[in-house]
């Protein structure tokens, strides 16, 4: 298992390493055995909090996999072209996200909001969230990505730019410590193979096949 702790928030190591540098030396040698079992183990909460799972699928390429670890919260027909499928990532869940098929970056835009509860469709529409379009050749159409932020989630990363090349699986950002990922795919393109209350594992559980 790899874990993103110290390339995204090495403060964090920091934070702790300097934390308990100073409770060690105000308390003494007396309780130095507890401060360094309580350290690794925070430390080892921390990276398990930025894991990333290994996992490699040998799927055909044209099948949709789910972007991340999570629950299937809604699937809805939006209109005749779209469906929005919402999969609510815990605390426990791992918050990276995966490319879901082989694509192309058209857009990728950072908006600012608030940062409501995830799970509260009526409030979490104004949260902030990072919102990504790809052209996917498998189907010759768009899906939209939307990583949105929640009450503990406050931050989001992105890590791929316009006219990126990008493979199924491939790393494309995290929002730290879970929230939502949104979908927004073409319903007659795409046969969705999940229903609501499922539990989905990103880079591995197939959500959807090409319709022809």
């Amino acid at each position: 298992m790899n874990t993103l702790l110290f390339h995204e928030s090495p403060w964090i190591f920091v934070y702790l390493t300097i934390s308990f540098g100073v409770i060690d030396y105000i308390l003494g040698s007396k309780r130095k055995y507890y401060l360094v079992v309580l350290y690794f183990v925070l430390l080892g909460v921390m990276m398990f909090m930025y894991r990333v799972p290994f996992r490699i699928n040998k799927y055909p390429r044209n099948l949709l996999v789910s972007p991340c670890d999570g629950r299937v919260m809604s699937i809805l027909e939006l209109n005749d072209i779209t469906t929005h499928v919402a999969i609510y990532l815990n605390l426990l869940d791992s918050h990276v996200q995966w490319s879901p098929v082989n694509v192309v970056v058209l857009s990728t835009v950072h908006k600012p909001g608030s940062f409501n509860p995830a799970y509260m469709f009526h409030k979490s529409r104004y949260n902030e969230r990072i919102e990504t379009i790809i052209y996917v050749p498998a189907i010759d159409d768009e899906i939209k990505i939307v990583q949105i932020a929640g009450q503990l989630a406050r931050r989001i990363v992105n890590y791929k730019d316009k006219n990126d090349r990008v493979e199924r699986g491939e790393l494309i950002g995290m929002i730290k410590f879970g929230s939502r990922v949104d979908l927004f795919i073409p319903h007659n393109k795409i046969d969705l193979l999940i229903n609501v209350g499922d539990t989905v594992f990103g880079n591995k559980t197939i959500i959807g096949k090409p319709s022809y």
